[in-house]
């Protein structure tokens, strides 16, 4: 029945109406009063159950969903325990909004970017998120950016190609889009488009969350970490160095611009793109590579060379595997 649950979302999100035999009505275990009888109505459930929306009246399934609302949803939704250092990466996310450690956990695991102008980065909570860059996010919020990154260029355009409105995605978007069409993330609407500008919907990305980003129950991580809560896949003990860069505007391996959190791994032993915790540093994302990262070796970013310097050699230092 699971199946045909998920088949009856996704014919909604799609446009279609789910059949009337497939139909099954659960009862609200949701404090919202403006789900019931909405289509998205079980994944909105099943979301608030695992704790991946917060307790309120309503849901507001209909209205536009900002980015600031998809990130503490898609993070929720994992089961990660936000964490904030004293000062905001983002120059509009102040200290002490409620956004903030959420802003700076999912930059930290390298889920979101934001946009640099003036030396600054910026995260533009507020705005409402189009489809393309929600199916971005939802890429690397299911850590699949090291897949993403192996699909060629020209193999993804072609595919975009197939569709009316294929060439609509922008450049930064088009392979996060080919390989979440091709891995079942997201599919095309029922008059065969894409529709890559099209704003999401507060249900829209409810039904993302819950389908792509709860743990499966039959294999959901049983371990958490004892400081925060946040579960984890498997624990290895690497050593660590750190490195640095005295300039801005350089990326890793992955594309990422780099900043604390980004950190370089042996692909071999922790696939690209996998969610980190790092005893002593935190959040990471494994979006680099480096000649000398070989095995259980571990190259952490960090922002200036005083700091990679002071950080030397560490040994048996406990990495957690997130996802």
């Amino acid at each position: 029945m699971r199946k045909m649950l998920i088949l009856a979302s996704l014919a909604a999100i799609f446009g279609m109406g789910a059949p009337a035999a497939e139909a099954e009505t659960t009862p609200a275990t949701t404090p919202f009063v403006d789900v019931g009888g909405h289509w998205a109505e079980n994944e909105i459930e099943n979301l608030y159950i695992a704790g991946g929306v917060e307790r309120a009246d309503r849901f507001r399934p209909d209205e536009l969903v900002t980015r600031g609302e998809l990130i503490a949803m898609f993070l929720k939704a994992k089961g990660i325990k936000p964490v904030a250092d004293d000062a905001s990466p983002f120059a509009d996310v102040p200290r002490d909004s409620w956004l903030a450690p959420y802003a700076e956990t999912a930059y930290r695991l390298g889920i979101i970017h934001g946009r640099k102008a003036g030396g600054r980065v910026y995260l533009h909570a507020d705005k409402p998120v189009q489809r393309e860059e929600l199916v971005s996010i939802l890429t690397r919020a299911t850590g699949d950016s090291g897949k993403v990154n192996q699909l060629g260029w020209t193999a993804s355009v072609k595919t975009l190609q197939r569709f009316p409105d294929g060439e609509a995605v922008e450049e930064v978007f088009q392979r996060p889009f080919v390989y979440a069409l091709q891995n079942g993330l997201v599919g095309a609407y029922p008059d065969g488009t894409l529709q890559p500008n099209k704003p999401m919907t507060r249900a829209e990305a409810a039904t993302y969350a819950a389908l792509h980003l709860l743990p499966d129950k039959a294999n959901a991580a049983q371990q958490r970490l004892a400081k925060i809560g946040t579960p984890y896949v498997r624990m290895l003990t690497v050593q660590t160095t750190a490195y640095s860069y005295p300039t801005d505007d350089v990326f890793s391996y992955l594309g990422y611009p780099l900043r604390k959190g980004v950190v370089a791994v042996d692909p071999n032993v922790i696939p690209l793109g996998s969610h980190l915790y790092i005893d002593g540093y935190g959040y990471a994302v494994a979006a680099d590579i480096g000649g000398a990262v070989k095995q259980h070796h571990v190259d952490l970013f960090l922002p200036t060379l005083r700091e990679a310097a002071n950080h030397g050699l560490q040994k048996d230092v406990r990495v957690y595997i997130l996802d």
